[in-house]
């Protein structure tokens, strides 16, 4: 009896440092992307432009990675990220990413013939693809138009102010939505799609960025406008990390990838900044001044 109480407790123990050790690396990865964050967006056009593709390829690798994993272990929830890794995308996708790519950086050129051929090259070559699907062509298309819309942003003079208030927006919606659904528990909000996320969490999520916004930004707009915005960007951040948990379940994968050590992949830490910056760009694109910030 005596030995079995010192396994449970030198297992419990180990459970223990592991928690501490991911929380270490969880906590460097973070400090060590804000860094990188900070650097590339103060940085000139080039540079942001050079890194952003670099993070459309790692989006698109990513998705492709997770559908050809999908295709091999269907109806296999469960798996590792372990097993995932062993997987690698196809000739044929790395050259559609290679082509997606190429076309989002013409898109910051007058190039008009180019990119149109180039368009009609993608969509010939996503119709010549024997595993083309619907889910496919959404998620990839959603992963292109966000780093669209985001390219098109770098060009705005208010792109310092409007970058930096979507990543601290989804921060806050993030770590409000995960320290209250922990600490009151309750049911789950789509069990199916997200195990862990709970309908109290949901509601931090919109209460704690709300009360914060109003607090900072009460000089720069009304009451009103600034709760009804920050409500709406709150829905639409956590319909993101929906949509991406919804599409990893769909894969059968827990995490996007591993490329980010603690937390997972580049999907699984852009998921809500991806959504709020199709939905702040569409807004902008119908000209109607809602950013209480600026």
């Amino acid at each position: 009896m005596f030995w079995r109480l010192k396994i449970i407790l030198i297992g419990k123990e180990g459970l223990v440092v592991i928690e501490k050790n991911s929380l270490l690396i969880r906590t460097l990865s973070s400090f060590v992307m804000l860094t990188i964050f900070i650097f590339v967006v103060h940085s000139n056009n080039l540079i942001f432009l050079i890194f952003s593709q670099l993070l459309l390829f790692l989006a698109s690798w990513e998705t492709l990675r997770m559908l050809e994993f999908r295709s091999f272990e269907k109806n296999k929830e469960g798996k590792s990220n372990f097993l995932l890794s062993r997987y690698q995308i196809r000739k044929q996708d790395l050259i559609l990413i290679i082509l997606i790519n190429f076309f989002v950086i013409l898109l910051n050129f007058p190039f008009f013939i180019i990119k149109i051929l180039c368009l009609i090259l993608i969509t010939v070559y996503l119709i010549k693809l024997n595993d083309i699907s619907i889910v496919k062509i959404i998620y990839l298309l959603y992963v292109t138009i966000s780093f669209i819309f985001l390219n098109k942003m770098s060009q705005s003079s208010e792109f310092i102010s409007f970058i930096f208030f979507i990543v601290f927006f989804t921060m806050l919606v993030d770590v409000s939505a995960y320290f209250i659904g922990s600490i009151i528990g309750g049911p789950k909000i789509m069990p199916n799609v997200s195990p862990n996320k709970t309908v109290a969490g949901c509601i931090g999520g919109l209460v704690v960025p709300i009360f914060v916004c109003t607090i900072i930004f009460f000089n720069n707009s009304s009451i009103s406008n600034i709760i009804f915005f920050s409500f709406l960007f709150s829905v639409v951040s956590q319909v993101g990390d929906l949509i991406e948990s919804g599409f990893k379940r769909y894969c059968c994968v827990k995490d996007s990838s591993n490329i980010i050590p603690g937390h997972g992949g580049l999907l699984d830490r852009f998921d809500s900044i991806f959504a709020l910056i199709v939905f702040i760009s569409i807004i902008k694109l119908l000209d109607y001044n809602f950013f209480f910030m600026i």
